[in-house]
């Protein structure tokens, strides 16, 4: 784009928000439809041990990978990561470290599957959302872990004796019933009279969720990365009660760390467009063999992830990539999320992420994935449709010193590629005694200019 007409997309619409100094940075991480994705894998109700597992051996490869990250608590499908307060990781751009966060989230849990579940097929791809939120003292970031971990109790508790009621014979409607205006005391005795169980002895790990933190080996004298089914000081200085009445008392006195999670909203009638770009790239195409200065294969790689992408998200009308680059065009009236930039910006790049995982032995068959790809992403708003190429030089070097002619290189190196919907088929259904038009459109990827000319033939890409 540089010394191009098309500058001035970057210099008047591309604003890096950074997070306020001195505050403590939370990122947390939710599965998206995971009780979808439960289900297709038969996890185990309520609680899945080695799903559970899989979640904590990724939260760990995070503290592995990012030493700012101090301390992380997860719950179900949900990790919450705590960022030092004086952390200047990406220089605190907030779309940089959740994008690079719920990516590499993502990677690790596809990685790590196998790990986990040797005998069980992924079937569908596992992807996340998530937020960041800035929490201003130490008292604040207890207390949103406190909070954190009360709503494990009093949503464990409940689906404990909710799953056992239904295993026991009731329906789900029965089971919801008989649970309703419950209290824990209440929930306690049910488990203890119906069942004989003794709430205290289910898995810690179920009750008060899992601890992330870094603790020294002694015999080495370093500190590595390590799980605990325990609390930690910190959590201990909550006073957390962890099986009586109080339970919905303390989540209400924890609920005011809710006003610092703020949704930024994206303005209505205008253009999102989300850029994902792989993170340091060099060194994993370095690690994977990718030819220079192009990797067909890498590419069509990514433009199958692309087209992935527009099939999951209905509201992606274009795409266009190159190298280890995509951008995701969303209709101007887009209401994925509500709007949310973080949920949008978050589910995007994981989900690019686990297709790129998934398709990778469809396209190297022959080529081991040796270290988890993660993307880094933005979001951008643009208010209109209006959405360089190599100078003269550069052509005739190419054409003295290496008798090359570049209009003869691939488009798909010199164009890149562009993914978007045609209608390739139109046909009548009868449903009663009306004969209903129907049409089916496919996800395709070319390889042409991106002018006026591209868009006067296909109107209806930016007009759905």
């Amino acid at each position: 784009m540089a010394n191009s007409e098309y500058e001035y997309v970057k210099r008047e619409f591309e604003f890096e928000s950074r997070l306020p100094p001195s505050n403590w940075i939370v990122v947390r991480i939710d599965g998206c439809h995971f009780h979808r994705f439960s289900k297709i894998h038969t996890f185990e109700k309520p609680n899945d041990e080695s799903a559970l597992r899989l979640m904590n051996a990724c939260a760990t490869s995070m503290l592995e990978k990012f030493p700012d990250i101090v301390f992380a608590y997860g719950v179900s499908d949900e990790y919450s990561f705590v960022f030092r307060e004086e952390t200047e990781f990406y220089q605190r751009r907030e779309s940089k470290i959740l994008s690079l966060c719920v990516s590499y989230f993502t990677s690790m849990y596809v990685m790590k599957w196998k790990d986990f579940f040797p005998n069980k097929e992924l079937k569908e791809p596992p992807y996340f959302d998530g937020r960041v939120v800035c929490y201003p003292n130490l008292k604040t970031i207890r207390d949103y872990l406190a909070w954190r971990q009360v709503d494990c109790h009093i949503n464990n508790q409940y689906n404990t004796c909710f799953w056992l009621l239904v295993k026991s014979g009731k329906t789900e409607k029965e089971a919801q019933q008989a649970l309703k205006g419950t209290f824990s005391k209440d929930k306690n005795e049910l488990l203890l009279q119906q069942f004989q169980i003794n709430y205290d002895d289910e898995l810690a790990m179920f009750r008060k969720g899992s601890c992330v933190y870094r603790d020294k080996d002694l015999s080495f004298g370093k500190s590595i990365s390590t799980f605990s089914e325990k609390l930690v000081t910190t959590l201990k200085k909550c006073s957390i009660n962890l099986t009586g009445v109080s339970g919905r008392e303390e989540k209400c006195r924890y609920e005011y760390v809710k006003k610092f999670d703020i949704n930024h909203r994206i303005p209505p009638c205008n253009w999102t467009v989300v850029s994902i770009n792989a993170n340091q790239f060099e060194q994993f195409s370095l690690t994977h063999s990718f030819d220079k200065p192009n990797d067909e294969t890498a590419l069509r790689l990514m433009n199958a992830s692309a087209s992935l992408m527009l099939e999951l998200f209905p509201d992606i009308v274009f795409g266009y990539g190159f190298s280890n680059e995509y951008s995701f065009v969303f209709q101007e009236k887009t209401e994925l999320y509500q709007r949310q930039e973080s949920l949008i910006l978050s589910s995007c790049t994981s989900c690019f992420t686990s297709f790129y995982m998934m398709k990778w032995k469809d396209f190297f068959p022959n080529k081991d994935l040796v270290e988890p790809p993660h993307f880094e992403a933005e979001l951008l708003c643009y208010p209109k449709q209006k959405i360089g190429t190599l100078s003269k030089d550069k052509n005739e070097l190419l054409f003295q010193q290496f008798q090359l002619n570049y209009n003869n290189e691939p488009a798909m190196f010199r164009k890149g590629s562009c993914t978007y919907r045609q209608k390739v088929e139109e046909y009548v259904e009868v449903e009663g005694s009306e004969n209903i038009t129907r049409e089916r459109w496919d996800v395709i990827v070319e390889h042409v200019d991106l002018g006026m000319e591209f868009w006067r033939k296909r109107p209806y890409i930016l007009s759905r």
